[in-house]
């Protein structure tokens, strides 16, 4: 399997999009690069992503939030595969990426995820990369 270039979009690049971006380039071994951004991003991390991250062994300094806007730069990497996050992420709401990725929607998070603890986001998002991993078509 040649590399795959994923992008996971969720609405602020805070929490949901970091933590499957650093957990997508762990667990995927060099098989798939992965990145993450947002409509509308955060000036950094949220405070309980880094220490999650720190804790589970990821390196954070690599990490920042970022718009998606810098994706669909002539310069960007070219993305195989866009996953939102958040049905508010999805569709429509999405600029005209470069190329023809698939698109798909993950459904680790609603309107009520937000008040879960990291914790549990963290553990929405290592079961889905588990799960795309083991069978990627079926993303």
């Amino acid at each position: 399997m040649s590399q795959k270039t994923i992008l996971f979009v969720c609405p602020d690049n805070a929490v949901l999009g970091p933590m499957a971006e650093a957990c997508m380039n762990a667990a995927g071994k060099g098989r798939v690069r992965a990145f993450s951004a947002g409509r509308m991003p955060a000036d950094r991390l949220h405070p309980g992503v880094d220490r999650l991250l720190r804790r589970e062994g990821f390196q954070t300094d690599v990490l920042a939030p970022k718009s998606w806007d810098i994706f669909a730069l002539p310069h960007a990497p070219a993305v195989d595969m866009v996953i939102a996050l958040s049905e508010e992420v999805d569709g429509d709401h999405q600029p005209c990426w470069t190329g023809a990725p698939r698109h798909c929607l993950w459904e680790v998070a609603d309107a009520a995820s937000a008040a879960l603890p990291v914790d549990e986001q963290f553990r929405r998002i290592r079961l889905a990369v588990q799960r795309f991993l083991a069978n990627p078509q079926s993303a």
